[in-house]
This record gives C-alpha cells, structure tokens and sequence, in this order.
C-alpha cells in the first residue's frame, strides 16, 4: 500500500523530492528508528519546553537513566538515576547548552537505527521498551547527553571530545 501511496505522489506530483518518496515507503522520517514522526515532534517540544522553563524534574522524567552525559567542563559522568541528575543539571544544562536545544527545530532532528539525534548529536533518543513481551509499547526516553560541541580548555588547544 505504501508503495501505491508514493507511486501515486510521484504521477501526480512529479516534484516530490527522492527523500519525501523515502519518508512515505519507510514510514517516516524516523522509522528507521523504530519511533513514529508524530511521537518524536510532541517528544522533542515536551523536552524543549521543560529546557526553556528550567523544569529540571520534567527533564528527568524524559531521562533512561543510568546514562551518559558530558558536562559543560567537557568532563564525562554517568548519571545513574533521577537524583544524580537533579544534583548534576546545571553543569548540564548551561546557558550556551540550552541556546543549542532551543533553537533545535522537530524538522533538525535525524535517526539511525540507534534512535533519534539533535543535529550534532548533542542528545539522543530512543523508544525503550519496558515489557519485552509487548514490544510495541515503548516510551520515549534520552538515552545519551553530549552536550554542545565545545572548544578544549587544555594549552593545546584541541576540540573536546564528544
């Protein structure tokens, strides 16, 4: 059927470009991670509007913990639970951090099969299945936080890891 919907679109609209055409035989944008478009646009405005209004327990909430995270001082932690990340949140989410992610539009983001990314990876997430049984129940979690590209603090001068 969706082979029929694209060849359709491809008559009647000649125009459609090659990625629309994959969009609609895959099942979206984001199917090649296993997560409906629509559920990763209400996902990702949920995030950003908990970001922008410093809701650090909203945030948590959308956390798979234990994760990993680097902090602005580019140093690298495993946060292992929603306390740790609440203690750890404003090294986090600095100012230049929550610039990057506000200003992130749902169309910015991209998938693989390892789950959905901001442009340059600085977060990335993912359906989590709870129930092995039922996999096609899942929630939406952050699985990774990498925080803004930032330069090196060393003397050499180098990129900070990511």
């Amino acid at each position: 059927m969706k082979t029929l919907v694209a060849i359709a679109l491809l008559v009647l609209f000649p125009g459609v470009s090659a990625l629309s055409q994959v969009d609609a035989q895959s099942g979206g944008k984001f199917s090649v991670a296993g997560i409906d478009d629509r559920e990763v646009e209400q996902f990702f405005i949920s995030f950003k509007g908990a970001v922008a209004k410093n809701d650090k327990k909203k945030v948590a909430s959308l956390i798979a913990f234990p994760t990993e995270v680097y902090l602005a001082s580019s140093r690298r932690a495993i946060i292992k639970n929603e306390a740790d990340f609440l203690s750890k949140y404003d090294q986090i989410f600095d100012g230049t951090f929550k610039q990057v992610i506000l200003r992130t539009e749902a169309r910015d983001l991209w998938a693989n099969w390892s789950g959905v990314a901001m442009p340059r990876g600085e977060i990335w997430f993912s359906g989590i299945i709870e129930d092995v049984r039922r996999p096609e129940k899942y929630k939406i979690k952050i699985t990774r936080i990498n925080g803004p590209i930032r330069p090196d603090k060393s003397p050499k001068g180098k990129q900070g890891k990511i």
